[in-house]
């Protein structure tokens, strides 16, 4: 699996179309078919890498909220809200003998039996660029840890799509910013009348616009990704 077919789940579903495309960009054509096609590529681009982002928004909020943690707390926060409400089997001491200083006291370790599927040793994993929640012992789990397995895994294939999307993007973007002033004089060439070349040139304006919106925001979200990312990697002692 590509990091294409990773696109997150969470909009193949999506109630209203227009919900999950918000800020989406559309290209306009300029009447030259390698301009359009380039100016094509790069809508396509910016916005499979929006969608990813707010996938990532949507799965953090989802995580934040279904362990009720403040808006701005950490990942390592949540991690622990989550080991809390989930707690593994505890070890406690039985029979402590009175102290002996001539000889090493003998002490018995007993462990309570833990209730059915409620407890588990919880951690994230990372191996590459993946990572998970994982559980320990691997045996049926709560829905609703099972769902917050889920919940991550997601957030990971969304972590992943934007940053792996970020080098391309960057550079279709900048071809196009710093391609101006040839861009115009291509498309006056190409059109017949003056009428033509008026409405050709405001859809070249437009279509630059709105590459240089996507300069704006294309970094922003490659940083939450990023910080996302390294997060995981710092918890499962993991060293980038």
């Amino acid at each position: 699996m590509n990091w294409m077919s990773g696109l997150c789940r969470c909009f193949e579903n999506s109630s209203s179309e227009e919900e999950g495309r918000r800020g989406r960009i559309t290209t306009r054509q300029v009447g030259v078919p390698d301009l359009d096609q380039r100016f094509n590529d790069f809508a396509e681009t910016f916005n499979k890498q929006q969608e990813n982002y707010e996938c990532l928004q949507e799965k953090w909020q989802t995580l934040m909220s279904s362990y009720k943690c403040a808006p701005n707390s950490s990942l390592s926060e949540c991690l622990q809200k989550i080991k809390d409400e989930h707690p593994f089997p505890i070890l406690f001491f039985d029979n402590i003998p009175k102290p002996n200083f001539d000889k090493t006291p003998s002490v018995t370790f007993t462990q309570t039996p833990p209730p059915p599927l409620e407890d588990h040793q919880i951690s994230l994993q990372m191996k590459g660029y993946n990572f998970s929640l994982a559980m320990t012992p691997d045996d049926p789990i709560p829905d609703k840890l099972k769902q917050t397995q889920e919940n991550i895994k997601e957030l990971c294939q969304a972590v992943k799509a934007i940053v792996a999307l970020g080098p391309k993007l960057e550079e279709m973007i900048n071809w196009l910013l710093n391609s101006e002033k040839s861009l115009i004089q291509t498309i006056n060439t190409e059109a017949t009348t003056h009428q033509e070349s008026t409405r050709l040139g405001s859809n070249l304006r437009e279509n630059l616009s709105e590459a240089l919106r996507a300069k704006e925001l294309s970094p922003h979200y490659r940083e939450e990704a990023r910080k996302r990312f390294n997060e995981v990697a710092v918890l499962s002692g993991v060293e980038l």
